[in-house]
């Protein structure tokens, strides 16, 4: 298997092919879903100058988990943000009249997923926005590319920063090299990308393979090779076994895109355990997928709209209400 990326530690930018063009078709997704948006101080003082069209209060206070108090965009009764133009093509008054700078970061990042490494600047999507999970949809393989500057904010996208931190577990005590790490993240979305598994075998594949991975010594050869035999053998042995799990009838190839998408730049290999955990969160994606995909099919309507919505309502409980953020997550996992 032949590495998509061949570098050293080029401090790159890295996105999804299916990710590279995306840019914000205002759906209003992110600004009528009732969330605490915390607010920084340009944006506080603009609109004490007045240089912001604001109905009614633009801001009221909260708690931090902390105990401090922070300031947050207000909401109507409806959950739509103070800022949000329903009548001016779902626009942000913000961003329509002071420009992206002075969105809240929480804005200007979203649906932006991002992770910082020694290795550079590595950019999924949640799939909550209706325009992320569109882009799922288009039959095109799934590779790993330079992410435009568009994608990573002018490299002033904002996510988990792992640049001062070990590299990932292989296993418990055992660290990977980040060569390694990047070996393992590129086999994994190329086994996503085999038209000849389903999503679920896919997944088997990346779980059987990461195990035979872990078996890896010092000694024992290159990492990256050992990595890249492990992922050979366990394809081979899928595709010598018939199976009838196809979920996704001709959205097969799209649920493997999704899935790919939380492969790549998963903060759970600095924070939850190395490479073994983000299988985990690759699994735990599927079932909440396939449950969600037989939830929408139930209400009607065509198995693209199904797939949409589902992918959907997956990426909310698992990006936007299943905390995958822990204070001092880091240092501790150095120590297992």
């Amino acid at each position: 298997m032949k590495a998509v990326r061949e570098r050293a530690h080029d401090m790159g930018r890295y996105c999804l092919n299916i990710h590279a063009t995306y840019a914000c078709a205002h759906s209003g997704a992110c600004c009528t879903s009732g969330w605490p948006i915390p607010v920084e101080r340009p944006l506080q003082s603009a609109v004490a100058r007045h240089l912001l069209p604001v109905a009614g209060q633009a801001f009221r206070t909260a708690a931090a988990p902390d105990g401090s108090q922070v300031s947050i965009l207000a909401t109507t009764e409806s959950g739509d943000c103070v800022f949000f133009e329903r009548e001016r093509g779902r626009l942000c008054a913000v961003h329509r009249t002071m420009g992206a700078a002075l969105l809240p970061a929480a804005c200007r990042n979203f649906p932006r997923v991002a992770l910082r490494d020694a290795r550079g600047v590595f950019v999924t999507l949640s799939h909550y926005c209706p325009t992320a999970a569109q882009l799922l949809v288009p039959d095109r393989d799934i590779a790993i590319v330079q992410a435009p500057l568009t994608l990573t904010l002018d490299d002033q996208v904002e996510g988990l920063d792992a640049t001062g931190v070990l590299p990932p577990l292989l296993r418990p005590g055992m660290l990977m090299t980040l060569d390694g790490y990047s070996a393992w993240e590129d086999a994994a979305v190329a086994t996503l990308n085999d038209r000849a598994l389903t999503a679920r075998a896919a997944v088997r594949v990346i779980d059987a393979a990461t195990a035979a991975a872990t078996g890896w010594r010092p000694g024992g050869g290159s990492l990256c090779g050992w990595i890249e035999a492990a992922f050979v053998s366990a394809r081979e042995a899928a595709r010598t076994t018939t199976s009838d799990d196809r979920s996704f009838s001709t959205l097969e190839h799209a649920a493997k895109r999704f899935l790919a998408a939380h492969v790549f730049a998963n903060w759970s290999a600095y924070q939850a355990g190395g490479i073994g955990a983000v299988v985990q969160w690759v699994e735990s994606a599927l079932e909440t997928l396939e449950a969600q995909m037989a939830a929408a099919r139930g209400a009607g309507g065509t198995e693209e709209e199904a797939f949409i919505t589902a992918v959907r309502q997956t990426d909310f409980q698992l990006r936007h209400i299943r905390t995958d953020v822990s204070s001092g997550s880091l240092s501790p996992l150095r120590r297992d």
